[in-house]
């Protein structure tokens, strides 16, 4: 019995649910190949990461309120919405788009602290949802032009906020971290939990 929609394409966010023992169920079943929700990556001029990062979120949640309705399921099934922005600053660093920008942004990122922040939307409408904010640091090692390229030759930085996972290969480029590991994967389980509590349903 499926207990919570995934208003979310990431398959990192359904894995790290499944493994709570969750029964998922995604909002659209191209939601892992397709851009399934508008407005990732468009950033309006002069927008923070803070504001940026709820406000998409808000959006995929109320987006996966009106695929829940279409897709004939009970109105009492929560959803679960989120998303993460990395920012170096106030510049925030969205999927890079080709092979060049994803070598800029880990240039950029070589030898110095940034911020990746997620935020988690739980609820089963837009008047009773709760949000929260898991805010990291992760700090990279100094990058070689050849580490750089030839993590960007694979495939991993193409799907990915910052342009790297720290699940994936990019692990070996981070010597430290302040904060959620599962934050900064996609999907702060911590929170996630306080949220999926209030909603009924307990992990552990």
């Amino acid at each position: 019995m499926t207990q919570l929609l995934l208003a979310s394409k990431s398959p990192r966010r359904r894995e790290l649910l499944e493994n709570l023992g969750l029964s998922i169920t995604v909002a659209a079943s191209n939601a892992h190949t397709l851009k399934a929700f508008d407005g990732d990556e468009t950033v309006k001029a002069g927008e923070l990461p803070t504001d940026y990062a709820e406000r998409i979120a808000w959006q995929k949640f109320a987006e996966g309120l009106a695929k829940r309705d279409a897709m004939d399921l009970p109105n009492t099934l929560p959803v679960l919405a989120s998303d993460t922005v990395v920012s170096l600053g106030d510049a925030i660093l969205g999927k890079p788009a080709d092979f060049n920008e994803a070598c800029q942004f880990l240039t950029a990122l070589s030898g110095v602290t940034h911020e990746v922040r997620t935020v988690v939307v739980v609820g089963k409408s837009l008047e009773t949802a709760h949000m929260r904010v898991s805010v990291s640091k992760v700090h990279f090692k100094d990058l070689t032009q050849a580490e750089i390229e030839k993590y960007c030759h694979t495939d991993e930085p193409y799907d990915k906020a910052g342009g790297y996972g720290i699940q994936g290969l990019a692990g070996v480029f981070i010597d430290r971290i302040e904060g959620s590991f599962t934050g900064i994967m996609g999907l702060p389980l911590f929170e996630t939990a306080e949220l999926l509590k209030e909603e009924g349903i307990v992990c552990l």
